[in-house]
């Protein structure tokens, strides 16, 4: 039984799924399965909802295994977890709580302070944009949602742990760069370095 030892031989999984190769779709489940369920428990699923979901993540990338386009960064192992990502926020939409407000919420912010808040919000979203899908990704864990560590996104997207720190450091310092340019956001930064020399 040929067995995918290395990234090339992950990428090769495609090639193989692509051409109806049983074997590769049986190791591509035996690879990725467990693989995904770690992802999505680190993510805060329980372990039930985590193994669900890998599953019904392995049968949908299988599926759509034809629509994968070789790519210099992340490769097919990128591809799967871009994939997978996308399947958490759908499954996260699905299962949103819902329940009634209290009667002493707190108040909302005033027009000003929401009107800054969203504003921050756009010109993050925009600066991001302009990072490719791995410096998202590695901003997103590390700054903008849960503390991620760099050994894991490493590990996750073939690349060794120093590796993955310079370019956290690179790009977290390209995004500085591009909001402190960003002129919506020149009398917020400014407030931020008065209330800093204080």
């Amino acid at each position: 039984m040929r067995v995918a030892k290395s990234i090339s031989d992950i990428d090769g999984f495609a090639t193989r799924m692509i051409d109806l190769e049983e074997e590769a779709y049986k190791q591509f489940a035996q690879i990725f399965c467990p693989r995904l369920r770690a992802f999505f428990i680190r993510r805060g699923l329980t372990e039930m909802d985590a193994e669900d979901l890998a599953g019904s993540c392995v049968t949908d990338i299988a599926l759509k295994v034809r629509k994968y386009r070789q790519v210099t960064e992340g490769g097919f192992r990128g591809w799967v977890f871009t994939l997978a990502r996308h399947t958490l926020a759908d499954w996260r939409q699905r299962h949103q709580p819902t329940e009634e407000l209290p009667d002493d919420v707190a108040a909302p912010l005033d027009d000003d302070q929401a009107s800054v808040n969203l504003t921050i919000v756009l010109a993050v979203e925009e600066a991001l944009s302009e990072f490719s899908e791995l410096d998202r990704s590695l901003l997103l864990l590390r700054n903008l949602q849960e503390k991620g560590t760099y050994a894991a996104f490493g590990e996750l997207h073939g690349m060794s742990e120093g590796a993955i720190r310079v370019r956290h450091f690179r790009a977290k310092k390209q995004l500085k760069a591009i909001l402190e340019k960003d002129p919506r956001l020149k009398d917020y930064l400014s407030k931020i370095e008065r209330s800093e020399k204080k």
